[in-house]
């Protein structure tokens, strides 16, 4: 039994004695400091960063050998705790950048076995960028013209901050606005709300601004849908002109898709003769009353009814001029 458990010893020397020898050899063993010597800190940070959110970086040795870890930051870097660097970012792009390279330094600091403090250096860099600013409202790909247009702002990257939402003067915020613009185009500016160090500029928005799809109008007379050419009986001459809003933009925009008609032009051809204005008349409501206008009228002679003055009224209230070219706002029909 001696014999085997001396085999066990040299068997178990072979294996271990190379491993000892090299951990042995990572020391330094000067009597005054019996630490580790010649390690450098691993430091595992965020690659790409989008502004408003902090940069985070932890720091550690890559063997274990220290006591009493401390980390401190050059400049804006700071330490979190004894693992953690940090660095705000809300302020490391001017409004003309899109992105850039961020430098960081710091200092690892450990205590050794013999109790003196070691020092050293971590540096690093990130990429700090502008978010994508995504919008969205009803009409998706452009605003409509003096409509009430519900248009909501969403950062990815930065869902549970604060916003706010700046176009012209006017400052909402929250991620939702309601624009009604007036040009051609309507810019919103977005930040990140930040009371300790002011808002900052996360980027901004653009919208096309187009006018709403044109009605199109239809006439009655005596509850019958009368087209140009049809006759229109002298003794019955009541028009009823009915402005039909696009069918999508109404269920879109229930409150600005109303219309009216206020005046009409009035001409009259007879016979072979050249047309001739009669005048210009305000409607009642959506109807037109000819019976005098056309009491000198003799059968087959011809009306005009020239539409003027056709609005839309949108949610505020306001009376917007529609323009419709002359084909679709005027009629002709034959007196019987």
């Amino acid at each position: 039994m001696g014999g085997v458990k001396e085999l066990r010893y040299y068997v178990m020397l072979a294996l271990y004695f190379p491993i000892l020898l090299y951990a042995f050899s990572t020391f330094d063993l000067d009597e005054s400091t019996y630490a580790v010597s010649g390690l450098e800190p691993v430091v595992v940070g965020d690659q790409v960063v989008v502004l408003g959110q902090p940069f985070n970086a932890r720091a550690f040795l890559a063997v274990a050998g220290g006591q009493g870890q401390e980390l401190q930051g050059d400049g804006s870097l700071a330490s979190v705790g004894d693992t953690l660097f940090q660095m705000q970012t809300g302020s490391l792009l001017n409004q003309k950048e899109s992105e850039k390279v961020v430098p960081y330094s710091g200092t690892f600091k450990f205590e050794q076995v013999g109790g003196n403090v070691s020092e050293l250096p971590v540096e690093g860099a990130f990429r700090v960028k502008r978010p994508e600013i995504v919008a969205s409202s009803e009409a998706m790909l452009a605003l409509y013209r003096q409509s009430r247009n519900p248009v909501r702002i969403d950062v990815p990257g930065l869902e549970d901050r604060e916003l706010e939402l700046v176009v012209g003067n006017s400052k909402v915020k929250g991620r939702s606005t309601m624009l009604s613009p007036s040009g051609n185009e309507v810019k919103v500016n977005v930040y990140l709300v930040d009371a300790e160090n002011g808002n900052v500029f996360l980027g901004s928005k653009s919208f096309a601004v187009i006018d709403p799809p044109r009605p199109e109008i239809s006439v009655t007379n005596a509850g019958r849908e009368i087209k140009s050419g049809d006759n229109l009986p002298k003794r019955r001459a009541v028009l009823e002109f009915n402005v039909n809003p696009d069918q999508e933009f109404k269920r879109r925009y229930p409150q600005d898709a109303r219309y009216r008609v206020r005046k009409a032009t009035i001409y009259l051809r007879k016979g072979l003769t050249a047309s001739k204005k009669i005048g210009t008349y305000d409607l009642d409501g959506e109807k037109l009353v000819l019976t005098r206008v056309l009491r000198e009228a003799q059968p087959g002679d011809r009306v005009m009814v020239e539409l003027d003055g056709v609005q839309r009224i949108n949610y505020q209230g306001a009376a917007i001029s529609v323009p419709l070219s002359e084909s679709s706002r005027t009629f002709g029909f034959v007196i019987s």
